[in-house]
C-alpha cells in the first residue's frame, strides 16, 4: 500500500502544479485582457474625408471611423494595421497617412477603405509627427529615430544617423519655404530640400510639443513655458497670457484654439481669452467643412460645437468601443 500512497501523493503534486501553472497563466491572461480593455484611450487626432466621414485615432483602442450611419473600427486582419497606438492622422487627398507608436506609418485608401503597402524602415516604427510639404512630399518624425520622408513608396531617413537632440520628433510643419521641426529639445529648420537641420533660437532651447500655421506667423506649443509666436523676419515672442504645458494648436480662420494643460485659449482677431465652457482633459482638436470644431480628450471623449464655444459631449469610449452620446 505504500508505494500506492506515495504514487497518489506524485500524482496530487503534478495535479496541483498543472492547476497551479493553468491558473498563473489565466490570471496573467486576465490581467493583459483587463488591461487591454481598459488601455489609455487618449484621442490623439481627428480627421476629415472628403466624403464627410471622421476618423479618430486613439492611443490604445486603435484607428475608428465615423459615419452617418455608424461607428466601426478600422482594423486590417491580414495586415494587423493599424496598431492600436496611433499619434497622428494626416489627409493627403484620399490618402489617410497614420502615424503609430508602433506599426510605423500606413497609407489608406479612403476612396475604398483599404490598406495600401508602404516600404517601412526599420528604427521608424514609433512616430509622432507627420506633415506634407509644399512640394507634397510627406514627412514623419519618430520617437527615437528623427524624421524620415517618403520616396519611391519607402521610408528613408534624412540622415543614416541622426543626433541625440534630432531623435525625439513632436511635430512638423512647413512655413515660409522652409521646413520646421519641434523636438524635445528644441526648434529646428531645413530647407525645402530636407537635408540638415539647424537649430533655431536659443531662448526656444526647450521642448516643443506642437506646431502651427496661424495666418503670416508661426505658433510655436512648448512642453512647459507656453505659446511662442514668429513671425516672417522676426525673432520668436513669448505670448504673455498662455503659459504652461501646451499640447495642441488649432488655427482657423474664424479663430485659433489653444489647448494647454492649465486651460483652453481662443484667439480671436488678436484678442486673447479663455473659453467660456471648458473641455476636462483636452488634448487635441479639429474643424470640419461644415466649422464644427472638434476636441479630443485624455479620458477617450470627443466633444462638438457648432458655435466655436459651446462644446457638447458627442461620441465617447465605453467598453464595447467608440459610441455616439445619445442623452
Amino acid at each position: 500500500m505504500p508505494p500506492i500512497k506515495g504514487l497518489s501523493v506524485v500524482r496530487a503534486r503534478k495535479i496541483f502544479t498543472i492547476l497551479l501553472i493553468t491558473l498563473l497563466c489565466l490570471s496573467k491572461t486576465a490581467i493583459a485582457q483587463t488591461r487591454f480593455a481598459n488601455h489609455d484611450s487618449t484621442i490623439r487626432s481627428i480627421a476629415f474625408d472628403q466624403r464627410g466621414r471622421i476618423w479618430v485615432a486613439s492611443f490604445g483602442r486603435g484607428l475608428w471611423l465615423i459615419s452617418e450611419t455608424d461607428i466601426t473600427r478600422f482594423y486590417d486582419e491580414k495586415a494587423q494595421q493599424p496598431y492600436p497606438m496611433i499619434n497622428n492622422l494626416l489627409f493627403d487627398g484620399d490618402y489617410l497617412w497614420v502615424a503609430t507608436a508602433g506599426g510605423g506609418c500606413i497609407r489608406i485608401n479612403s476612396e475604398f477603405d483599404r490598406i495600401e503597402p508602404v516600404e517601412q524602415h526599420k528604427g521608424f516604427e514609433k512616430l509622432h509627427a507627420i506633415a506634407r510639404t509644399a512640394s507634397g512630399t510627406i514627412i514623419i518624425g519618430s520617437v527615437g529615430s528623427g524624421s524620415a520622408y517618403l520616396k519611391d513608396n519607402k521610408w528613408v531617413p534624412v540622415k543614416d544617423s541622426q543626433p541625440v537632440n534630432l531623435a525625439w520628433v513632436n511635430a512638423l510643419v512647413d512655413w515660409q519655404n522652409r521646413l520646421w521641426l519641434g523636438t524635445s529639445t528644441g526648434l529646428y529648420a531645413t530647407g525645402s530640400d530636407i537635408s540638415e537641420w539647424q537649430p533655431q533660437y536659443e531662448q526656444l532651447n526647450r521642448g516643443v510639443n506642437h506646431l502651427a500655421k496661424d495666418n503670416d506667423r508661426l505658433l510655436i506649443a512648448t512642453t512647459r513655458n507656453g505659446l511662442y509666436e514668429k513671425k516672417p523676419g522676426k525673432e520668436p515672442t513669448k505670448v504673455a497670457a498662455i503659459d504652461g504645458m501646451i499640447h495642441f494648436i488649432l488655427a482657423t480662420d474664424r479663430q485659433t484654439l489653444v489647448i494647454g494643460n492649465k486651460a483652453i485659449w481662443r484667439i480671436t482677431d488678436g484678442k486673447i481669452s479663455h473659453l467660456e465652457n471648458p473641455v476636462a482633459n483636452a488634448k487635441c482638436a479639429a474643424v470640419d467643412s461644415k466649422n464644427r470644431f472638434f476636441i479630443g480628450t485624455t479620458d477617450g471623449k470627443i466633444y462638438v460645437a457648432d458655435n466655436e464655444t459651446d462644446f457638447l459631449l458627442k461620441y465617447f469610449f465605453s467598453d464595447n468601443g467608440l459610441e455616439e452620446n445619445k442623452e
